[in-house]
Formats: structure tokens, sequence, C-alpha cells
């Protein structure tokens, strides 16, 4: 069980760039459409044109609820001459407020000022930075002559990846992991469930782009015999993608698959977010929808790959006693010298050169924060809020535990 303080949220609204915690492209989604459009106009590290998040000053009275969320924020548009199309989302969950579009300087210089509005920030594009890999069709005998020595192929078929065999693994059947990310993709390997699965950029909620397919593998890859082993093998997993086929996404759509999981996940369940700022930035809107979700569910979280200390990143900078914010380690157990570092790195897991599934029934090796946080969401999803440790890793002043799983 981790006991720690949280720290206090400060709007820092400067210049942001999400991207998964491991190419550019001016991709983006239309929410309404689920259109992918290309916007040449708009790339990384910039704000969308005239669209806000805007966030009230809490109301327990509406906490949960949808309709009288987007009523409300009617409500506010109506006093300055603005009304339902300029409303992309509304949250109520794990935040309370709206994303809105189509707005000048001054009708946002209003909303800032509004007496039941807490702060607004600009809507930033937010994009993956990933080495792709080079996905495989089969395993292990495409890979026996490559890496043998660093993964080991199982008896029964299945290829064990040498992250999974470092943490341990056991059987997750009937338990259930909320991917936020880039989708998930249909796998002989996954169990997803499609009901509860759902996108915020538009279209399926199915993975385009195979982040978040390799992600959910880690976690929850089954025993099957052919294949890859997760950590909780078997589990179930659910896509809430937020990241469209370029890897693109904004704050907008992000907070509503945040707000979706807070809304939605059971008792037992966890949530895997592998995605940060590369730039140092920091966001009150993205800070407090974490802490709420972590009252509804535990979870993990990529720390980033910009080799520098998380006291610069939401939410990675959260000290919170149900978030576990992860470091990439090495097969040595070194910090892999592309991982963030800092006071709220809670453990460190594998996270370089890492097996798991990936799109169109495939399989790839990829390295970064966003496949050593996946570990903990499945060893988080065997034990509940505690790990097993194992040794430990020191960076940049800073030493957590290697996590495993007993």
């Amino acid at each position: 069980m981790k006991t720690k303080l949280k720290i206090l949220s400060i709007v820092t609204v400067s210049s942001f760039f999400f991207y998964s915690c491991e190419k550019d492209s001016n991709e983006l989604t239309d929410i309404e459409t689920g259109v992918e459009i290309t916007d040449t106009t708009i790339g990384a590290d910039q704000a969308i044109p005239g669209e806000y998040i805007v966030i009230y000053k809490e109301d327990k009275s509406l906490s949960g609820k949808s309709a009288g969320m987007k009523a409300k924020s009617l409500q506010t548009l109506s006093k300055y001459a603005m009304g339902e199309d300029n409303i992309k989302q509304t949250y109520s969950d794990a935040i309370q407020g709206f994303a809105v579009k189509n707005l000048t300087l001054k009708q946002a210089e209003m909303l800032k000022n509004d007496s039941e509005v807490a702060f607004i920030e600009p809507n930033y594009i937010h994009k993956l930075d990933v080495d792709m890999g080079k996905p495989v069709s089969t395993l292990p005998a495409t890979v026996q002559g490559k890496d043998a020595t660093k993964d080991t192929p199982l008896p029964n078929g299945d290829f064990l990846p040498w992250g999974i065999e470092r943490v341990g693994r056991a059987n997750g059947s009937g338990r259930t992991c909320w991917i936020i990310d880039s989708g998930i993709a249909p796998h002989s390997d996954l169990n997803i469930n499609t009901g509860r699965s759902r996108s915020f950029v538009g279209g399926s909620w199915q993975d385009q782009n195979g982040h978040g397919t390799h992600v959910a593998g880690t976690v929850a890859a089954k025993n099957n015999g052919s294949g890859v082993v997760g950590v909780a093998f078997g589990a179930t997993v659910v896509s809430v993608r937020v990241l469209n086929a370029a890897g693109s996404g904004a704050t907008s759509g992000i907070l509503s698959g945040v707000d979706y999981v807070a809304r939605n996940a059971g008792n037992g369940d966890t949530w895997n977010y592998s995605v940060g700022f590369r730039n140092r930035s920091t966001s009150q809107a993205i800070d407090n929808a974490f802490r709420n979700l972590e009252r509804r569910a535990i979870g993990a979280m990529a720390a980033g790959n910009s080799n520098d200390d998380t006291q610069f990143y939401s939410p990675q900078r959260l000290q919170t006693s149900r978030i576990w914010n992860v470091g990439n380690m090495t097969r040595s157990g070194a910090a892999a010298g592309s991982s963030n570092f800092g006071r709220s790195v809670d453990r460190w897991a594998p996270g370089t050169a890492v097996w798991s599934t990936w799109l169109n029934g495939q399989f790839n090796r990829i390295s970064g924060t966003s496949m050593a946080s996946p570990h903990v969401a499945g060893i988080l999803l065997l034990r509940g809020n505690s790990t097993g440790t194992n040794g430990s890793v020191r960076k940049g002043g800073y030493t957590a535990p290697i996590a495993t799983v007993n």
C-alpha cells in the first residue's frame, strides 16, 4: 500500500506536446463526424485555434450527471451569445466542465471571468512519438535467431517476454483493465470487452496505431499456447481510444476518456495511461481529472521519456495513494537513459525491448515507459493497491523499487 501526500495543482498553460511514453503527423480527428482529416496548419506543440477546456468550480449536485452538466454548460454559454454548436464535449465524473470550440479571444476571456468557472486552458494537440518497431506474424520462431537469450519460448507454445518473466505472472481471468491509449486491435491473444470499449477521437474503438494494443498485451495477453503471455494473463481489457491512427488526439478527447473510465470502472478494476507531455508542462485539468479517477479505480501511468524529473509534468508529477507512476528499466536492472525519474516515480518495471501484441494479429518489440507501466497495471489487477518488490533502481538522486507480482 502506498502512502503519499498529494501535491497542489498549479495552472501552467505552456506549450503542450503529448506523446506516448515511449510520427509526427498533422492528422487530426473531427470529433463530431469521426472522420480523420488532415490539417496542415496545426502541428504538435500547438493549441487548436478557438478551442478551450472550461472547468467549473465543483458542484457536488452535478457529479456524475452528464445531462445536468450539459445543461449547465449551455446556460453558461448563453450568457455570452454562444450555444450548443460551441460545445465539443462535457465532463461530469473525473472533472466538471466542458470543451468548447469556435471562440474568439474575447469570448474566452469572458468565460475565464465567469463566477462559476474555476479556470480555462487551451485545447492542445497531442501526438505519439514512438519507434514503431518491426512487427512479426509468429512467435517465437521468428525471434529465436535474434533475442532467444532475452525472451523464453515456453513448452506450451507461448512466448514469455523477458519483462513478464522478471515481474511474474498469474491468472487474471474475470478481472478488467481499462487501456486509455490509441485503442486496442482485435487479437487472438486478447479478451476485449467490445461492449464497453469506446472511442473519443471519432470512429471505432479499435486501434489503428498499434501502441494501445501493445500495452494491452503486456497487461493481459492470454496464456493460450500461442503468442505472448501477459502479467495478468487472460484478464479482460477495455479500449478507451483517445488517440487516432496517426497517434494524434487532443486534451478534450483525453479528458473524455478519463471521465468515461471514472464513470464506469468497477471495484477491483485497474487502468493504464501511457501518454504524457514531452516538454515540461503542467495542466490543472489533467491533474484534477486523474486525482478524481483514482478515487474510483487504482491505475498505473508511464513516467515519460524525456530523461527529466517528473515534477515538471502532468499528470506524472502527482503523488497520490492510488496512482502508480512507473519508470523504464532495462534487462540489466538499470534505469533506461530516456526514462523520467523523480519523487513521484513509485516503481520501476521492464520497458526496454518488450514484445507484445500488435495490429493485424501480429507482435512487436518496442521500448519506453509506455511499456513499463502496463507491467504494473497488471500487477495491481492481481494484487489490489500494492506490488511485490525485488531490487531497486536509482536515477536522478531518487530510488524506487522494482515491481513484481510476488
